[in-house]
Formats: C-alpha cells, structure tokens, sequence
C-alpha cells in the first residue's frame, strides 16, 4: 500500500519502509515513593499512537529496577519490570497509547528520555 497522506502509515508499512510520519521526545523523572509517572500521551495528541517508542535512561541508580507498563487501546497491561542494565529498549510493532513508570520504594530518582515515532 502506498502512502496516503490523509491516514499516514500504518504499523506494517512503517515497519518495512523503516519509515515514520512524525518522532517526539519527551523526559520522564521516577521519584523514589513507589508511585507511577505517567508519561506522553499519544492517544490525544496530533502526532496519533507510537508505532515504536525507544527508553534510554538518563540518569539512576545501577541497582535499581524500574516498573513499566504500556497502555493500549485505552487500557494498561500487565506490568514490565526493567532492571538498569536493559536500557536503552525499543518496543515496536504496536500502537501505543500511552506509558506509565516507576521505580522501587527507597531508591534513587531516576530520569529516562522516551523517543516515539508515530
């Protein structure tokens, strides 16, 4: 299918022409309270969902574990616990509402930039 500009790519075509519409960037900062951050929201934003997010970790704590959890179709799935050494991520192939972070009670903030490409 060739590229239309009133419906953008769709998740197969942005796949295999390794192509996007449009990327933002956006900060996420977990404090140490054992509380989600939510995170860029795609669903309501002009750039539509994430075809493909990337997480790289900006700053942290080498032994601590982050929680992720990925809401699609407006609903948040099961939690994905990353530990220091996983960064950076790529998570590709679905359509992204929105992501939510956290860390473990009692350690060290951490800070991570999220890359998505719509």
């Amino acid at each position: 299918m060739a590229y239309d500009a009133r419906h953008g790519f769709t998740v197969q075509e942005a796949t295999n022409l390794k192509v996007y519409n449009n990327y933002s960037a956006e900060k996420i900062t977990c404090t140490s309270d054992d509380t989600y951050v939510e995170g860029t929201d795609w669903e309501g934003g002009s750039d539509g969902y994430a075809k493909e997010i990337m997480i790289l970790n900006y700053t942290g704590d080498a032994a601590g574990v982050t929680t992720l959890s990925l809401k699609i179709a407006g609903t948040y799935g099961d939690e994905i616990e990353l530990e220091f050494q996983d960064y950076p991520i790529t998570i590709s192939g679905l359509l992204i509402d929105r992501i939510k972070m956290k860390t473990a009670s009692g350690s060290t903030d951490e800070v991570f930039t999220v890359i998505s490409f719509h």
